[in-house]
């Protein structure tokens, strides 16, 4: 069985244009969950207080940054509204969010409902109390959760 040229080229372009149109859609994907939505990650963590709908998938990726000193991420999951900038002190708690499972308290604000203060307590004993969560409503962005870090 001989297959024509043309035949070849069209069963070529089909497959192109298929795989272009996929990885056009999850980079669509990947925008629409920056602009709309909350990023959410897998990490072990233990939850303590209040946390509601995306923050406690918030706060995981925000671990799994440090863990894996990934820049990238840190920025995705950081507060846009001003955009933050992320530096090498963001990263203190590196090594501490590798010693094992953290122990996450969330805490909202009783005067501002776009705002929730953690308590981030890592498996080594080390606290952080400077990463906290914000809606960015609260600056005139769309609903999404996002640290206020940066």
């Amino acid at each position: 069985m001989t297959l024509r040229r043309s035949t070849v080229v069209k069963v070529a372009c089909v497959v192109l244009v298929a795989g272009a149109a996929k990885a056009g859609l999850w980079a669509a994907k990947d925008w629409w969950v920056s602009v709309y939505g909350t990023p959410s990650c897998s990490w072990p963590m233990r939850i303590h207080g209040t946390a509601t709908g995306g923050q406690p998938g918030l706060v995981r990726c925000y671990l799994k940054a440090l863990a894996e000193h990934n820049t990238a991420e840190l920025r995705s999951i950081a507060q846009n509204i001003p955009p933050a900038h992320i530096t090498a002190s963001d990263f203190t708690y590196s090594a501490d969010a590798r010693s094992g499972v953290t122990t996450v308290t969330f805490t909202p604000n009783p005067n501002d409902p776009t705002f929730v203060y953690l308590t981030i307590r890592f498996a080594d004993g080390t606290v952080d109390n400077g990463a906290d969560i914000i809606n960015m409503t609260a600056m005139g962005g769309n609903s999404v959760w996002r640290m206020a870090i940066g």
